[in-house]
């Protein structure tokens, strides 16, 4: 295996600023992967990235808004996430600096930056909800769609469990900030993403630490974090715009998930006309190396597939 070329840089959107990696050669067909609700882009495995470009493709992954290196929201303004939580359980709207059709605008300008036509799009969990939101509103350029352990945000299937969000919104994922510490160690964060692994795929509790010091040393933006949770609380239910999307599509979702229930995964594969649905056991709410050789193999198949049919 060759270490792929890796270009990094800053692409202007208008809105903001986001902050990409572009891995291998420029010529081979893109993929762009989305990450999720308050992980950075390196949270995407760089192993995946390069057996993406082992197998002729162009890899790219970046850092959503009020995340990671892209730009941050200049606001102290506060709000009040019980009731936000309240009201868009029930279908009401709430107060948001911005909804993840911003955040979609945000990486079509990604796109449109690297002068990419056309793309595989991989979303995970907020990622994939943004996925949806540009497969349907931009089906000329999404050749394919692979989501993962994501949401249509339908009535009934609100993704966090209220415990797990609970912790992420602290901004200190457990210990040190419960006890009004502050700014948390690698091994609080681990001890949350230890809690969203499944029975069988797992990772090791020091490479979970390793991880998340490496997080911790990049950025640490808890705002950021509660307002990417209100860009998907206050973004209305996706069902309508999902039954536009035409490109072929796979979902992906683990039973074990503590975070999203799977059935949201499944919701989504009856709503896109010829999707696949794969319900993987003992996967939870993230990307162990364990899991990717599968996952990697599914994705490869789909995107050589929609290549082969262009």
């Amino acid at each position: 295996m060759s270490s792929a070329e890796i270009r990094s840089g800053i692409a202007s959107t208008g809105q903001t600023e986001i902050y990409y990696e572009d891995w291998g050669d420029l010529s081979h067909p893109p993929i762009l992967l989305i990450m999720g609700l308050s992980a950075q882009m390196i949270y995407w495995p760089d192993s995946l990235m390069q057996t993406l470009v082992d197998a002729g493709y162009r890899a790219i992954r970046f850092d959503n808004r009020d995340i990671g290196l892209s730009g941050k929201l200049n606001s102290r303004q506060r709000y009040n996430m019980t009731t936000s939580m309240i009201r868009s359980s029930l279908g009401l709207s709430i107060q948001a600096p911005y909804t993840l059709d911003d955040m979609a605008d945000d990486t079509l300008g990604l796109m449109n930056h690297l002068q990419l036509q056309h793309v595989h799009l991989i979303g995970i969990s907020m990622g994939g909800m943004i996925s949806q939101i540009l497969a349907a509103r931009l089906p000329e350029r999404i050749k394919s769609l692979c989501l993962l352990m994501t949401s249509p945000l339908s009535p009934g299937l609100f993704p966090p469990s209220p415990s797990m969000l609970w912790t992420m919104l602290s901004g200190g994922f457990g210990g040190r900030k419960r006890q009004g510490l502050g700014r948390p160690q690698p091994e609080d964060i681990a001890e949350f993403l230890t809690r969203l692994q499944g029975q069988r795929y797992r990772t090791d509790k020091n490479q979970l630490i390793a991880m998340a010091r490496r997080s911790l040393d990049r950025s640490y933006h808890p705002a950021g974090v509660v307002r990417q949770t209100l860009a998907v609380l206050a973004t209305a239910d996706l069902s309508k715009r999902i039954r536009k999307i035409q490109c072929p599509s796979l979902i992906v979702h683990g039973r074990d998930d503590p975070l999203v229930p799977w059935w949201a995964g499944w919701r989504i594969s009856r709503l896109i006309p010829g999707a696949r649905f794969k319900l993987v056991p003992g996967l939870g709410h993230d990307l162990p190396a364990s899991f990717l050789p599968e996952l990697s193999s599914w994705v490869i198949d789909q995107c050589r597939q929609a290549d082969a049919r262009a």
